[in-house]
């Protein structure tokens, strides 16, 4: 893939969150047309993401044909109309495809609207919070800050995130994702919701995880090198890692041991900037060691499913489908 190409998709997927964060907002509707028609590739990669949303099944009936009007062969013709034309016609454009990827956002508008930080797919951010504590943000992921003169909350509403938490003994700090709550007074631990399972991993000091819908309330005290992971049904595994591995898809990897492919993908997701699609049960069901580079999704993905007989399809730059050969 040519490197411009490459860029055009990336900077699609940064206009399409932009864009569902900023609804209404003109001028960015107004600054995502004018990078719409800079450069014929970002229409190409902004159409594909259209149409690969609406063959996955996005995209509300309303907005089917909510690609570029006109194709991308006629941005090129219009360049030689006269400018003010243009400029109209590409903010029309441009705040249409606007409303098309709103649209295609509505499933996942509440979490940005209730998500003090958040993160696109692929990207990795560090946030420094009021206490000192600091928080790397995982890709796809989006954390709520609630501080208060009891106690320190962090809700993770989606991903995973790596905490170093600035200690205070006064003032407990909490991580809550869904029904599991993990409290410290300073230490540096791993929390992630991926799929179906949430996981809490020690890099030092003490964690106290306790799931509230477990029956009889499940309680785990965790110390260095210890994790926990809790499935939907409230079941819990337990564990040890060498402190060092915890947090390891800071530095781009999934780490696997007898895991599921299934899991393993889920790992993956938040790293591509489309959709993954599993189109064989069973695959997902088998079982995997080893360490995998999820910075790149798509090799990540055959290397996981290829000793098992499975191979990785990609259908448009926005949707991997993995299939048995």
């Amino acid at each position: 893939m040519a490197p411009s190409e490459s860029e055009a998709r990336r900077e699609a997927s940064h206009w399409y969150v932009r864009l569902r964060e900023e609804e209404g907002d003109e001028a960015a509707q107004a600054e995502f047309a004018e990078w719409l028609h800079a450069d014929p590739a970002h229409a190409k990669a902004w159409q594909s993401m259209c149409e690969t949303m609406e063959a996955v099944g996005r995209t509300p009936a309303e907005w089917r044909s909510c690609g570029l009007p006109g194709q991308v062969g006629r941005l090129r013709e219009s360049r030689s109309a006269n400018r003010a034309p243009r400029r109209r016609a590409g903010i029309a454009i441009g705040a249409a495809i606007a409303a098309c990827a709103l649209a295609l956002a509505l499933p996942t508008i509440g979490l940005h609207l209730r998500a003090d930080h958040i993160t696109a797919p692929g990207h990795v951010e560090q946030v420094r919070l009021a206490d000192g504590s600091t928080v790397r943000l995982g890709p796809d992921s989006a954390i709520a800050v609630d501080y208060g003169d009891g106690g320190r909350t962090v809700r993770l509403l989606s991903g995973q995130a790596m905490f170093d938490v600035a200690h205070d003994e006064a003032r407990p700090f909490r991580v809550r994702a869904g029904d599991v709550t993990a409290t410290v007074l300073g230490t540096s631990f791993d929390v992630r919701m991926l799929g179906s399972v949430t996981g809490i991993a020690v890099a030092h000091g003490h964690v106290r995880v306790e799931d509230a819908s477990a029956r009889p309330t499940g309680a785990h005290d965790l110390h260095a090198g210890e994790w926990v992971r809790l499935d939907a049904g409230h079941a819990a595994e337990t564990g040890t890692i060498a402190p060092q591995l915890v947090g390891g898809w800071q530095r781009g990897e999934a780490l696997a041991e007898n895991r599921t492919v299934g899991s393993m993908i889920d790992e993956i997701r938040p790293w591509f900037a489309g959709r993954i699609i599993v189109a064989d049960a069973g695959l997902a069901g088998r079982r995997v060691t080893g360490i995998y580079n999820v910075r790149d999704p798509e090799q990540a993905l055959a290397m996981i499913v290829r000793p098992h007989g499975g191979r990785v399809t990609r259908i448009t730059p926005w949707l991997l489908v993995v299939t048995r050969k």
